[in-house]
Parts: C-alpha cells; sequence; structure tokens
C-alpha cells in the first residue's frame, strides 16, 4: 500500500490548526479570569494561526434559545452582532453555530456559497471574506457552554485532521472555562470564610473585652480599635442616642478615621440634612434589623459616598444597640471590599453587636450596684450626724491597725472619751443643742488629732480615736492634747457650758489582741478615769482569764505542733461530671488532753492572732506531703490541696519553706494544690498577687477559697494567676431555697468559666445541691453530702464503699 502523501495546502491548514492548539494551551496557562481568556483564544485563532474569524457565543436559556456574542476577533464588532443567531431548531438556529450548541458535535459548512443552512449570513459573509466555517461546542461542567466559531476565507477548509486538532483546542478551551470557574467558587468561597473568620474573631474579641471591661467608654473605645486594628475592617463609630432634637445622636468612640473625614462626618451629622438621616436610620434600627449598605459606588445618595470612596470605605453596616428592647445607640463598621457584609456575617456581627449591648447593659448595672452599695455602706459605716466612722466601721479600722502593727511589730492605741452632761443638756436645753455639742465635739476632735488618727462616734455621747503607732506614753500626750482642744467651753442657746471629757486607753498588744478587746479594754479605762477625776487613764486590769486561757491554750498547740500531736483529716471532693472522687482538702484537727476534740476554727483563729499559723501551715503541708507521697507509692495520683493564710502571705520565707518540703519529699507540682481565702488576698492585694506568681512558678495549682466574700474586684481577679475558684458554703448551703442564692452561684459558675477557672463547691449538703450545681455547670463538689473529713487510714474503705468511685 502505498503511502499518503499531504498536499502543501493540506500542510498548511494542519500548521494552522496546530498553531491554533499551541497558542490556546499558551492563554490557558496565564489566564486568570475566563472574559481574559475567551478574548485571548479569539486573538490566537486570528493573528497567531491565520484564520479570517474567530467569535464566541454563549447560549442563553431564554425563550428565544439565543447566542450571544462574548468575545471575537479578525472582523468588527458590528458584523459580530449582526449574526442574530440562535442554537433553536428553526432557520437562524440551522448554521454552523447553532447546529452545534444544539447537538454537542463539530459543524462544518464547508462552502458559503453553496450552503444553504448559511443562507441568512451569506452575503455579510462573502463581503467580509469568509468562504467556510468551522463551529465547535464548548461543554463545561457537563453542558454545553456555547459554541466557538472559525471562519476561513478558502472553501474547503478544515479538513479531518484539522477539525480534530481544532476540536481538542475547543475541548482545552472548556476546560480551561470550567477550571477558571472553579478557581473563581473556591476564590468565592475563600473570601466569604474569611468574611466569616473574621466576624468570628469580631466577636470573640467583642466577648473578651466586654468580659473585662470595667467602664463603658473604654469598652467602646476598645471595641472600634478591635474591629479595625485586629479584625480587618475599615472603619468602626460607635454613636448614642439622645433624646435632643438638636442633637439626635452622640459620637462616643470611633477608629479608622483620618482627621479630613473625621471633621467632614461631624459638620455632616450637625446639619439637618445629617440631623433627618440619622433620625430615619434610627427608626429603622430601632426594630432590631441591621442597615446593611454594599457597594457605596452604586449608591447615589448614600451621605458622604465620595469622601467614603476616596479613602477605600467600599461597604457599610449599621447594628443596632438595643437594651431591653430599646435603641441606645448604633455600631457603624465599614469595609474595604464592596461585596462585603454577606447574610451569614451580618448574621454574626448582629450577634457580636448584642453581645457588646449586654456588656454596656452589664456595666450599667454594676455601676448602679456599686453606688446603691457605696451609698448602702457610707449608711452603714458612717454617723449620721457628724459624718465620722461609727462603731461598725471602728471595728474594721481596728483590725487593718492591728494586721499592719503585726506585720511591722509594732504598738498602738485606742482612746475612748465620754462626754459628761450630755443626757442633761438635752433635756434641759433640747436634742438640737444636744446634736450641735455633738458636732463641735467631733470638730475639735478631728483638728486636735490630725488626718492620720481617724475619729469614730461611739455613740450618743462617746467617741474614739485610733492612734495608729505608739505606746502608752504617747497615747498620754495624745489625750492631754484632746482634753486642751475640748476644755474652751461650747456655746449652747446663749449659754456656755464645759465639755468635760473622760479618756480611756488601751494597747496593742499588750491590753489586746482584737477590736472587742481593745474597745471594751479602752471603755474599762474610762470608767476608772470618770472615777479618779484624772482626765484620761491607762487600762489597769492586766490580761483578763479569757487572755490568760488564750496564753495556756497557746503554749500547748505550740508543743502539739513540735511534737506532732495534731491530726489531719481529708475531706473528698467529686467531679461532678464523673460522680468520682478527683482529691480532697486536709483539714488539721487538735483533740487537746483535757478539752478533748477543739473545734478547727477556735483554735486556727488562736494562731492567726499569736504568730504560729505560719508553724501550723507548715506542719499541715509536710503531713499532707507524707500521706501523698504514701498515696502516690499506691497510685494514686490525685491531688491534695492546703489552705493558705493571710499571714502565710506576708511571711518573706514561705516559698524557701515550701520548696523544701517539696524536695523533702521529692513532690510533684500537682501533688499539691493551694488554697487562699478571698478576704486573706484583700487584705493586702498588692503583696498577695507577687506572692502567687511566685507560687505560680513553683507549678502550683492555686485556688481562690471562699469567694464571693472578699469583694475582690474583677480587674483585680483577672490578674490572679490562679486554676479555680471555690464558692463559699454560705451561698451554695442556701441555693437551693433562696434564689438569690443560686443566682450568685450560677453568676460565680459563669464568671469562672469565661475566665477560663475551675469552680468547686464547698458546703454541698444534699443531693438536691448537687444536682442544681451540676445543672449549673459547677465542676467539683466537695461536703457533708460527698463526706465528712475522713482520717487518712480509713479514706480507701471509705472510697470503696462510697457511691463516688
Amino acid at each position: 500500500m502505498s503511502e499518503y502523501c499531504a498536499s502543501s495546502e493540506e500542510l498548511e491548514y494542519l500548521n494552522r490548526a496546530l498553531r491554533t492548539l499551541s497558542g490556546s494551551n499558551r492563554a490557558l496557562l496565564r489566564a486568570e479570569d475566563e472574559g481574559f481568556l475567551l478574548q485571548e483564544i479569539c486573538r490566537v485563532i486570528v493573528e497567531e494561526a491565520g484564520y479570517r474569524l474567530a467569535w464566541i457565543g454563549r447560549a442563553e436559556r431564554d425563550a428565544e434559545q439565543s447566542v450571544t456574542p462574548v468575545a471575537h476577533a479578525g472582523l468588527e464588532q458590528a458584523y459580530v452582532d449582526s449574526l442574530h443567531m440562535t442554537w433553536a431548531d428553526r432557520e437562524r438556529g440551522r448554521g454552523p453555530t447553532g447546529t452545534a450548541i444544539r447537538t454537542g458535535r463539530p459543524t462544518i459548512s464547508r462552502d458559503i456559497l453553496t450552503d444553504p443552512k448559511v443562507t441568512p449570513w451569506r452575503e455579510s459573509a462573502i463581503v467580509h471574506g469568509i468562504a467556510s466555517v468551522l463551529s465547535l461546542p464548548l461543554r463545561v461542567e457537563g453542558e454545553i457552554f456555547g459554541g466557538i466559531g472559525i471562519c476561513a476565507s478558502e472553501p474547503d477548509a478544515f479538513g479531518e485532521r484539522e477539525v480534530e486538532l481544532l476540536s481538542e483546542a475547543a475541548e482545552d478551551l472548556a476546560f480551561g472555562i470550567e477550571a477558571l470557574r472553579i478557581k473563581a467558587r473556591r476564590r468565592q468561597a475563600e473570601l466569604q470564610i474569611a468574611a466569616l473568620n473574621r466576624a468570628l474573631s469580631t466577636r470573640v474579641a467583642v466577648n473578651h473585652a466586654v468580659i473585662h471591661a470595667t467602664d463603658e467608654v473604654p469598652l467602646l473605645k476598645e471595641i472600634c480599635r478591635v474591629l479595625v486594628d485586629d479584625c480587618g475592617y475599615r472603619l468602626a463609630w460607635v454613636n448614642y442616642h439622645q433624646k435632643d432634637d438638636e442633637q439626635p445622636s452622640r459620637p462616643m468612640a470611633y477608629h479608622g478615621f483620618d482627621e479630613g473625614f473625621l471633621s467632614a462626618g461631624t459638620t455632616w451629622c450637625a446639619s439637618a440634612e445629617g440631623m433627618a438621616f440619622i433620625r430615619d436610620l434610627e427608626n429603622r434600627l430601632a426594630t432590631g434589623n441591621p442597615v446593611v449598605m454594599r457597594d457605596l459606588a452604586n449608591i447615589s445618595d448614600m451621605p458622604l459616598r465620595s469622601e467614603a470612596l476616596e479613602r477605600g470605605y467600599s461597604a457599610a453596616l449599621v447594628l443596632p444597640l438595643l437594651i431591653e428592647d430599646e435603641l441606645i445607640g448604633m455600631l457603624l463598621i465599614m469595609a474595604g471590599s464592596p461585596d462585603a457584609f454577606d447574610e451569614q456575617e451580618v448574621s454574626l456581627l448582629q450577634a457580636t453587636a448584642n453581645d457588646l449591648s449586654f456588656g454596656i447593659s452589664t456595666l450599667r448595672t454594676r455601676a448602679r450596684a456599686v453606688e446603691a452599695e457605696a451609698t448602702v455602706r457610707r449608711m452603714a459605716y458612717t454617723d449620721l450626724l457628724t459624718g465620722l466612722p461609727n462603731r461598725v466601721r471602728l471595728r474594721e479600722l481596728l483590725e487593718d491597725a492591728i494586721a499592719n502593727a503585726r506585720q511591722e511589730r509594732r504598738s498602738f492605741a485606742v482612746l475612748h472619751l465620754e462626754i459628761a452632761r450630755n443626757q442633761e443638756i438635752n433635756e434641759t436645753l433640747g436634742y438640737r443643742e444636744g446634736d450641735r455639742l455633738q458636732l463641735e465635739i467631733a470638730t475639735r476632735l478631728t483638728q486636735a488629732v490630725g488626718p492620720d488618727r481617724p475619729v469614730a462616734r461611739m455613740g450618743e455621747c462617746e467617741f474614739a480615736v485610733l492612734m495608729p503607732n505608739g505606746g502608752a506614753e504617747q497615747a498620754s500626750q495624745l489625750a492631754k492634747q484632746i482634753l486642751v482642744a475640748l476644755y474652751e467651753p461650747v456655746e449652747l442657746s446663749g449659754l456656755y457650758l464645759e465639755a468635760r471629757a473622760s479618756i480611756g486607753i488601751s494597747l496593742f498588744p499588750g491590753h489586746g489582741t482584737d477590736p472587742e478587746a481593745l474597745i471594751r479594754r479602752s471603755g474599762s479605762a474610762m470608767e476608772q478615769a470618770k472615777r479618779s477625776n484624772a482626765g484620761f487613764a491607762l487600762f489597769q486590769g492586766g490580761l483578763d482569764q479569757e487572755c490568760a486561757q488564750h496564753l495556756t491554750l497557746m503554749g500547748d498547740l505550740r508543743r502539739a505542733i513540735d511534737r506532732n500531736e495534731l491530726l489531719l483529716y481529708y475531706q473528698p471532693k467529686i467531679q461532678i461530671s464523673s460522680n468520682k472522687v478527683c482529691g480532697t482538702e486536709a483539714l488539721v484537727r487538735w483533740r487537746h488532753p483535757q478539752h478533748g476534740m477543739l473545734p478547727p476554727d477556735e483554735f486556727v483563729k488562736l494562731a492567726e492572732n499569736t504568730g504560729l499559723i505560719t508553724p501550723l501551715t507548715l506542719w499541715v503541708l509536710d503531713t499532707a506531703l507524707g500521706q501523698r507521697y504514701a498515696w502516690h507509692e499506691e497510685g494514686d495520683e490525685r491531688p491534695i490541696s492546703v489552705n493558705l493564710s493571710a499571714h502565710d502571705l506576708r511571711d518573706p520565707r514561705l516559698l524557701e519553706r515550701i520548696r523544701g518540703s517539696f524536695a523533702t519529699w521529692g513532690a510533684k507540682p500537682h501533688w499539691i494544690e493551694f488554697e487562699l481565702t478571698e478576704s486573706a488576698l484583700m487584705e493586702d492585694p498588692v503583696a498577695a498577687l507577687d506572692t502567687l506568681c511566685e507560687l505560680k512558678k513553683l507549678e502550683s495549682h492555686l485556688t481562690i477559697d471562699d469567694f464571693g466574700t472578699g469583694y475582690s474586684s474583677l480587674a483585680y481577679l483577672q490578674k490572679l494567676p490562679v486554676d479555680s475558684l471555690k464558692i463559699d458554703q454560705s451561698f451554695v448551703t442556701d441555693m437551693t431555697s433562696n434564689d438569690g442564692s443560686a443566682k450568685i452561684v450560677r453568676s460565680i459558675i459563669e464568671l469562672a468559666h469565661n475566665l477560663d477557672l475551675t469552680v468547686v463547691a464547698e458546703g454541698v449538703e444534699d443531693q438536691l445541691t448537687l444536682t442544681q450545681l451540676g445543672q449549673f455547670g459547677c465542676d467539683i463538689a466537695q461536703g457533708y453530702r460527698i463526706s465528712q473529713p475522713i482520717p487518712a487510714d480509713q479514706f480507701k474503705a471509705w472510697e470503696k464503699q462510697s457511691a463516688w468511685h
């Protein structure tokens, strides 16, 4: 068989098709969007391959089944527009392009002059030098997208091999279109995901800011900063609604403005047009629905549109801020993309605005509560007549003075005054004049003692002065100064009456180590001064029987610590979610040889007041470590909690002693958890924070005990390197019968979890309380419902028989 030899003309046609295929592949590699690719393919077919015309039509799904030209090369746009093709089975749809689209197969018109199917376009084709046409279907994502028409200047073009090559180029083009669409959809999905991530990040950041906020305006400023700097929006602005026709809104915070836009916006808002726009906007927001403005370039009546577009603000979202369904303001967010703020993003940002509204409401409620608390505290701790501290406040001042004096190892004095003839004045001149006498005495006292020595009104005719530093000699000198200050007569109803006073003095620590003892003994000294007419007297009664008993008990306690005669019991804690024992708290017990088993509060308080608390704490820690070592040997890795007192926190050697105990037993950090009462932390918050940070360096687990009773602030709480909160039993015990206690418990649990803290509830006495704690999300429970404190040698047997194993 002889080999077929192609003519030079056929070779030229094949080369033309090959150039088309090669150029098309290059275009596919370079293409970034569909429009560019279609136009580039047409250009390649004409300019590089040498065909007369190339055009691509899109098959429409309209009633006419029309074909819309989307790209062309070789001839002018007017010619392509004049083709008016369809892919329907009628005259203008039976040409090559309509047939190729309808059948999905290549269609050729080899000679324009003789092919009856191209009659509608023959004359125009001849005028434009077209002699033959090849139309190839473009199948994209499983369906016909349209067709590509290739026109040649010579008849009988498009031989079998040429058609194969051009069909391959068409298939490559269809694949390229499909790939670009997939890529575009992926890019759009990525943009949507980025927008959602941005909105989610905004919500997380806003919630974090709300949780840690202490004041409203800084919160709003932080929210605006977060939206722009952290979450990528271009501008954020918070306006508050005002019931003022002259100024319906008030700017509260903003971020992302430049001075020019801020100035323009401020001027416009103050104009009649601006105020009317804001009122209308607020009316729309009052329904609770956001206002979305996408693609600002196409919103002709958008205020400050040109200024916004100049600065790259392309879309806007206005969110209502509502408290109890009342509009308090709006949050404006602007983005750089005109397609920003789709439905999902708006939904997330609306939820974010709701969170911000809740935070604002919480701060306002908290501010009102603080104000009310301050008022109540002022009423509870202040004498209404004189404005001086009352007896209750004096006790607090004395407690602080005692703590400071112990820490600094110094003495101080309490001076107790009684004004003579007060009742006689009331009965003779009336209570109004009696009150005038009290006010005059208060004024003279405060001037005489100076600002560093608090004066309190104890009762109808009694005052007290706290001298924070000094002993008997200094207190006696101060008493003399007071008597001199009160020597001048007081004018009442035209009469000049002497304000004779008797002063009693008690000293810390010689006459007492607690507020009640010091007040009682200064009162006794005052009675001595009245009997002796000496003006003032120092307490001379010596230590009373109570003090003697305490001294004896103190000596016994010291010996019990030194001789290891104390007992350590362990109260189990359970993980509520699993009902399994997860740890214990070490609780010290003392069986006195004469007095029997003493209440822990009694001798622990004695230890705190006499400086024995740190030796007692170290004994508990060492004993607990010994027991923990024994349980470790048995494979039990659950921690033991040990309490630290306020005195322990002030001990400069605390960390050194703890390290020593850990080293003695080869203890791991998770063996022991330290519990510190909230009130202990608040005695000296700064020093307590430093100590806790040092403890945390030991990788110890730290718990705030008795939480809810120490008046710590959230700002202080978030600084503490603690791991868990233990709710005070006074709230837990009453939570099933007292809605207030239940709300406090739930709030503490939610607060702790928002700060990533574990929550322990102590004082769990019954199953109902335990069940409700579980419903509130509490993590750990401790109390008599689980077990009372147990000796170590009985613990394993108890656990085996209990419901918590």
